[in-house]
């Protein structure tokens, strides 16, 4: 069954008789760029109270993760603090500490879950020894203990097989499993505050719940505080008990939960509480073509587990034995929850891994059996928007190269003078200005750096699109206008998407057909608006349950 959330505590006017566990005073953050200086945060101020849990809210680039990394002093070196900002932790100002203290203060006294696990976890290294690190890093303890604390954290938010995961890397685990590591990693020495970067993003709507829930026992068995940076409206209303609005780096609006929701008195907050996915996908032609097929299509990886010397190899079926049909001009929808294998077999159909058996079909073409040569003339024409923007852009290239490098490999543009135009009108038409392109992705925010990444993929003008999550990260007023963006290309350009979520509200206004998928199978197929309102099965009902019910 789906779990409800825990409905939040709400602090008495009288708990604030304490003082803050964080008082953050007047805190100005500005980037350096080689176009001068850029204002990120413009004069912030707020406080969190032990046991309380405040949320910051905003579009993407107002400044939330900014604030959040200023106070755990994780700024990059081309930041600068505003003269007279200030950040207390329990009555210190920990700017002014030495970055010994402040290192020793990250991880064991304030800990975060950070937006992006695939860039915060060492692909080099297993999730249980990145997490067992992370404890010995801050207690004396032997790794055989340590690890044995790993597997059950592990357990606690709902990894299967902890045995097993534990020594595995993080590209073997799905983006939802990722991030849950992450937040495993976050709680290992019980914090007294932690900072949760859009923890649920990854996560399918029926796991939110529970790992929501998890926090929640968690803050009330140790008195935890937790700044929650979210752009789901659902999470903050249920999980938090007071708001901080924020836009373009300044704070329009804070009060406590119930009044931000019932009464909001910035137009700002009254718009954000206003935007939701809505319409519908346009009715396709009949007698489309079909541009994208795969027939009994299967995926499988050898998982080892017990160790070095006696280890043992399990084999997992991502995929197993799958078929499905695209047509030109529709959007087609993968849901299902984290692990069901929604990503690997949308890897599997572009060929960017290898099916193990079964016929994969794209305009006519079998691709399942081509060589790396034979199928770079169909690369320009398949494109991806992957799950995590960050891990996906090149921290080393400036975003114009990164946009415009697959036009010098397909050799599109006659000249270096028509590709800089063609990067440019793809990034406005991605919703992004174009005098960007000399910045680098670090300096932009979850939701501006995956815009950067469909702009990547739409420059080459492709026939079929693999949308890997490309809203998870972020906020409704710019899921809505990316929904709008990936309809109007669709309609200008004949583009055909298929689209992997676990929102189902976003399914609904984007696509035509939906696949529901559960442990690397089909469970049930059909029209959008026939899955979502008359499921047949008890695993889609439980889906459909968790995103419109519990978001009521």
């Amino acid at each position: 069954m789906t779990e409800d959330l825990i409905p939040s505590r709400r602090l008495d006017a009288d708990l604030h008789k304490d003082d803050p566990i964080i008082d953050v005073r007047n805190v100005g953050v500005s980037f350096a760029t080689e176009r001068g200086s850029v204002l990120a945060v413009e004069d912030i101020s707020m406080q969190l109270y032990s046991g309380e849990t405040i949320a910051l809210v905003g579009e993407s680039g107002s400044g939330k993760s900014v604030t959040a990394r200023a106070i755990m002093g994780l700024l990059s070196r081309r930041a600068t603090m505003r003269k007279g900002s200030q950040i207390f932790f329990r009555g210190e100002d920990v700017i002014s500490q030495s970055k010994h203290k402040r290192r020793a203060l990250r991880g064991s006294q304030i800990s975060m879950i950070f937006q992006e696990p695939m860039s915060s976890l060492n692909p080099l290294y297993t999730v249980g020894g990145q997490i067992v690190e992370a404890i010995q890093a801050h207690r004396k303890i032997s790794r055989a203990k340590a690890r044995e604390q790993v597997i059950a954290l592990l357990r606690e938010v709902q990894i299967p097989e902890p045995e097993i995961r534990i020594d595995q890397y993080p590209h073997q685990l799905s983006g939802g499993q990722r991030q849950r590591v992450m937040i495993a990693m976050a709680l290992a020495n019980n914090p007294h505050v932690l900072i949760a970067d859009e923890p649920t993003t990854a996560l399918d709507v029926t796991v939110q719940a529970q790992i929501l829930n998890l926090l929640r026992s968690l803050q009330k068995k140790h008195g935890m505080a937790i700044i929650l940076i979210t752009h789901d409206l659902t999470v903050v209303r249920k999980f938090s008990d007071y708001v901080y609005v924020m836009q373009k780096g300044c704070l329009k609006e804070h009060n406590r939960t119930e009044a931000i929701f019932s009464n909001p008195q910035h137009p700002y907050t009254q718009h954000l509480l206003g935007s939701e996915p809505r319409g519908s996908a346009k009715p396709l032609q009949e007698n489309s073509p079909v541009i994208l097929e795969g027939n009994d299509v299967k995926v499988s990886f050898m998982l080892k587990s017990g160790g070095f010397f006696k280890s043992k190899l399990k084999e997992l079926k991502a995929v197993d034995n799958l078929s499905l049909c695209l047509h030109r001009n529709e959007t087609l929808g993968l849901v299902g929850e984290s692990g069901s294998g929604k990503t690997t077999f949308g890897l599997a159909l572009t060929r960017l891994i290898n099916n193990r058996s079964g016929e994969i079909t794209f305009d006519g073409n079998r691709i399942d059996k081509m060589d790396r040569e034979q199928l770079r003339p169909f690369r320009s024409r398949m494109q991806i928007v992957f799950q995590d923007p960050f891990a996906s852009l090149n921290p080393r290239m400036t975003i114009g190269q990164i946009i415009g490098e697959g036009l010098i490999v397909n050799g599109i543009g006659e000249d270096g003078r028509e590709r800089e135009e063609r990067v440019r009108q793809g990034l406005r038409d991605a919703g992004l200005p174009d005098t960007i392109m000399g910045r680098f992705p670090h300096e932009f925010s979850g939701g501006q750096r995956q815009r950067i990444a469909i702009a990547r993929a739409i420059v080459l003008e492709p026939e079929f699109v693999l949308l890997d999550e490309p809203t998870s990260a972020l906020d409704l007023s710019v899921q809505a206008q990316i929904i709008d963006l990936l309809r109007k290309l669709q309609d200008e350009k004949g583009l055909s998407y298929l689209f992997i979520s676990h929102d189902l509200k976003v399914v609904r206004a984007l696509c035509h057909r939906v696949i529901v998928m559960q442990h690397g199978k089909i469970v049930e197929q059909g029209p959008v608006e026939q899955i979502l309102t008359e499921p047949e099965t008890d695993y889609t009902r439980r889906l459909v349950k968790a995103a419109f019910e519990v978001a009521a």
